[in-house]
């Protein structure tokens, strides 16, 4: 029999206890992490018949990138009108209107250095990318490379639905401040960008070309079931934040670390 993965309160002694997390709990497809494996599912399938080609995909999560910035916007717009007020601080900082425009900036000069390093490992790989400065030539090879239409389409859904799912359906919007969500989106794409390099390295210098893209949708599968088991209030959550935690004091603040992979 499996072990429960009930939430836990600190004993009366100030001790956890600490509840086993199945591992099928977190891979196996369940109603919360359904469109994350219809999104590797149908990726497998294009790649299988060949319709999409290593590439495709590896510039496919590499724009995603993008996409996750436009909804991080939208999210700070939310914010900005419904959620908390900023704590104020001994360093004026950016706030309302400012602080969404210093974001798309940010991330703006964000997306660039890592575009222009990006595409430069392409160079001498791809005969149409020959500098990675070449950001608007290159961007504009991406988005026409064959089969990019239903490979990002796809991500475009899958992204919008997590959106309605994880952000707008919980009311998180009301949750925080607009100055708490500002850094969540780079935690994310972090991992992502490591992915997209990993891949990377096997395609030019290895050229694996299937390998590339099978290697590419496992690893985005199972950090996207992560990052979706660790949503709000969840058991995984719960599970994780008490096995990382040593004092029962610091298990909200951990808890609120973990949620900021979930986004």
């Amino acid at each position: 029999m499996e072990a429960s993965c009930e939430a836990q309160a600190p004993s009366p002694d100030g001790a956890f206890l600490i509840p086993s997390l199945p591992m099928k709990s977190i891979l196996l497809p369940n109603k919360f992490n359904s469109i994350v494996w219809a999104q590797a599912l149908f990726f497998a399938v294009l790649v299988a018949f060949g319709v999409v080609d290593a590439l495709t995909v590896l510039l496919a999560y590499f724009l995603e990138t993008i996409i996750i910035g436009i909804l991080h916007v939208i999210k700070l717009a939310m914010v900005n009108r419904y959620g908390k007020t900023s704590k104020p601080t001994s360093k004026p900082q950016p706030q309302g209107i400012g602080l969404i425009l210093f974001f798309i900036i940010h991330y703006g000069f964000f997306v660039a250095i890592q575009s222009i390093f990006m595409f430069g490992f392409f160079e001498g790989a791809i005969p149409e990318i020959t500098s990675g400065f070449n950001l608007i030539e290159n961007y504009s090879y991406a988005f026409r490379h064959p089969g990019m239409v239903p490979v990002l389409a796809s991500i475009v859904i899958t992204n919008f639905t997590y959106f309605i799912t994880n952000f707008i359906q919980p009311q998180r919007h009301k949750e925080y401040s607009s100055s708490e969500l500002f850094m969540k989106p780079y935690v994310r794409i972090f991992v992502q960008q490591f992915a997209v390099i990993l891949g990377g390295f096997f395609f030019v210098i290895l050229q694996a070309g299937t390998a590339t893209a099978v290697l590419l949708i496992l690893f985005r599968l199972c950090v996207d079931l992560v990052m979706v088991a660790l949503r709000k209030d969840s058991k995984a959550l719960q599970t994780v934040a008490q096995k990382l935690t040593k004092e029962p004091a610091d298990f909200e603040k951990m808890k609120k670390e973990l949620e900021r992979f979930s986004e």
